[in-house]
């Protein structure tokens, strides 16, 4: 049976490519069951480190697959909207709940859900074919997925107001400069450099990499004192795990750690 993502392993990384790049891998409601299945899939799965996105042709996704979404629209009813936007929403509880790293890798257009997704994920890299586009306000639609949380903290309050309100878009330079990607990278190595950056995180002890996400979606939100306490409530948690002795002992004896996440 066809399916809307192709999904692989690339060592201890989940691989998740966005697959119908006849509609500019566009989604419809399948192919965000389809992400939710292999979310959770990584979740559970202790080899799993990381998790890359990316598109399959000349797009990370172009949105939402309005011709699915327009014929739902006209027959279906206020509940019906109530719970597919539930849903919807739900993905960036899943992004920034998830125990692992997720990295968006984006390789072409990001517009609607892509560019949601990209900015829920936990980094961005672009190659030079990328672009961003919030395109809500010339479809009569509003933003979604928290952008409206994390975008202004990636990139300012009003660069934020200005590319929301004038549905602009912007290529990959633009958005590096701007702080919406961290990593701007030549096309033919784009894939590649993710897939090191989320070996890289792989191999590190997992305790920490995870407090670190969770500790990042929290600061914003706290003063510094708050900040200092969650810092040492996170540094306790790792000095009382076996993984910092096995670094500890892993640097003395120049030997790669091997970490157990315990």
């Amino acid at each position: 049976m066809s399916t809307d993502l192709r999904v692989r392993r690339e060592g201890s990384t989940m691989v998740v490519a966005f697959d119908r790049p006849e509609v500019l891998n566009a989604f419809r409601q399948r192919t965000y069951g389809e992400l939710v299945a292999a979310l959770d899939e990584a979740a559970r799965d202790d080899k799993v480190g990381a998790v890359v996105l990316t598109g399959t042709g000349r797009a990370f996704s172009a949105g939402t697959d309005l011709k699915e979404a327009g014929a739902q629209l006209a027959a279906g009813t206020d509940a019906d909207l109530v719970e597919r936007t539930a849903a919807l929403q739900d993905l960036t509880r899943r992004f920034t709940g998830h125990p692992k790293v997720i990295i968006a890798a984006v390789n072409g257009i990001a517009v609607g859900v892509g560019v949601e997704l990209a900015i829920a994920s936990d980094l961005r890299l672009a190659g030079h074919a990328a672009s961003f586009a919030f395109k809500e306000v010339h479809r009569g639609l509003f933003p979604s997925n928290g952008v409206l949380y994390s975008l202004p903290r990636l990139v300012g309050h009003g660069r934020a107001v200005d590319l929301l309100l004038s549905g602009e878009t912007i290529d990959a330079a633009e958005a590096y400069r701007a702080g919406l990607v961290s990593r701007l990278v030549p096309d033919g190595e784009l894939l590649d450099t993710a897939l090191e950056l989320a070996e890289r995180i792989a191999v590190a002890a997992p305790t920490p990499i995870r407090l670190i996400k969770e500790a990042m979606h929290r600061v914003w939100e706290l003063d510094l004192e708050e900040v200092l306490d969650l810092e040492t409530e996170g540094l306790l948690a790792c000095l009382r795990s076996q993984d910092v002795l096995e670094g500890v002992r892993s640097f003395v004896e120049r030997r790669p750690a091997v970490y157990r996440g315990a």
